[in-house]
């Protein structure tokens, strides 16, 4: 298959503009950076860096840019593209198209999806070009990062994603996950159109492990009890505060998350430092931010847990001590950034819920001397009688093995 090397020099027209679509696509990292400076969000890890200071440029199969296909994108819509729908991935061709096929089922047409391949191997992104024939020109697929290379990251190509973005209402897919409502998008669409202070829309789906099993019959069953009794706010679901949000239990995962475009921009879309629970950093800070927040409890898609005995996925690929770590420093990301007392005492909570996670792992491992620090954080956290009565007793152990010959 023909390579063609089409580089993308910045600072030639408008940081959006200039789309290529399909699998057609080669520019250089440096236009990424402009991307992200023009829009406002947040700076590219230093992994993006050092390919910009080697100078290297990404080549994908095909053909030049063809000013026709930039013509045709949303050609099928029945309006210019109001949603557009980011989907991450790297080295899943084949989970890919089916997430990329639930989207193309939807009834709604006036979308855009904007694929992101985070540094796939060059075997994968040759097999991109048979499954963009299988679509049409509203898919978008820009490739970043060396070919088999380290990711940059599942912030860093949704914030590309989100710079990229030309519909008002930004939504996001995984690219192992799919959405199971053909009508999802029309709905959220109607939703946003009727209530023109809506920023933010949540809706369900069911958690399948990797075994098929259901683990999870609704996302949030807790959102969906405080819910009921409670009048709605038209057909598409319930008008919810931020402190019904922080009740209801767990957040919103991508899938079943719809933003305005212009809030997702103004946090500064995702905290590129971490690649685990960046979607939970997300979900409060952007709730935070909204004037209005919609409910839907319809089950519109299917999320797979990923296995965290297998390296496959970014955030699988960290040990458990390392997962409870970063999830504290993610709460307290969320508390810094955030201005809503409910969302702070929930992410102070969490925090103190992790703390005791990590005391109780250590004393388990015999390291009482970290168990006993992981116990005074957690009580500084969240106290209750029963963890000073634990706490007390750790303190007791230090002093006595002090005191042992």
């Amino acid at each position: 298959m023909r390579q063609v090397r089409v580089p993308v020099r910045p600072g030639t027209g408008s940081p959006l503009g200039g789309r290529q679509s399909g699998p057609q696509i080669c520019f250089r990292i440096q236009y990424i950076i402009d991307v992200i400076a023009w829009s406002g969000l947040m700076p590219i890890i230093q992994s993006a860096s050092a390919l910009i200071n080697r100078g290297e440029e990404l080549l994908v199969p095909g053909a030049a840019p063809n000013s026709a296909d930039e013509a045709q994108r949303c050609a099928e819509a029945e309006s210019p593209c109001g949603v557009s729908i980011i989907v991450p991935t790297r080295n899943r061709p084949a989970l890919l198209a089916r997430a990329l096929q639930s989207i193309l089922s939807q009834s709604y047409r006036a979308f855009e999806v904007i694929v992101i391949d985070d540094s796939s191997t060059a075997d994968v992104r040759q097999a991109y070009a048979q499954l963009w024939d299988q679509l049409d020109p509203r898919f978008i697929l820009r490739c970043v990062g060396e070919a088999g290379g380290a990711p940059l990251g599942p912030s860093v190509t949704r914030n590309l994603g989100i710079a990229a973005a030309s519909g008002t209402i930004v939504t996001f897919c995984d690219d192992d996950d799919f959405w199971t409502d053909d009508g999802h998008l029309e709905t959220a669409a109607a939703t946003f159109a009727a209530r023109p202070s809506l920023d933010m829309y949540i809706a369900n789906q069911t958690a399948v492990s990797t075994n098929g099993a259901v683990v999870m019959a609704e996302w949030l069953p807790g959102l969906v009890g405080i819910m009921r009794g409670k009048e709605r706010a038209d057909r598409q679901g319930y008008l919810v505060t931020v402190a019904e949000l922080t009740r209801g239990g767990g957040f919103a995962q991508l899938n079943i998350l719809a933003l305005r475009t212009t809030t997702a921009r103004a946090i500064g879309g995702f905290w590129t430092r971490t690649t685990y629970e960046e979607d939970r950093d997300f979900y409060w800070r952007a709730a935070d931010a909204a004037r209005e927040i919609c409910f839907n409890p319809t089950i519109i898609g299917q999320h797979n847990i990923p296995d965290h005995s297998r390296q496959s996925n970014l955030s699988s690929s960290f040990s458990q001590v390392e997962r409870w770590s970063i999830s504290v420093l993610v709460s307290q990301h969320i508390a810094i950034n955030t201005r809503d007392h409910a969302i702070k005492a929930l992410c102070l909570g969490y925090e103190g819920d992790i703390w005791r996670h990590l005391s109780l792992h250590f004393s388990e491992q015999g390291n009482h001397t970290m168990a006993l620090q992981y116990a005074r954080r957690a009580l500084a956290a969240r106290a209750s009688i029963k963890w000073t009565g634990y706490t007390i007793l750790l303190m007791v152990r230090s002093i006595l093995r002090r005191l042992t010959p």
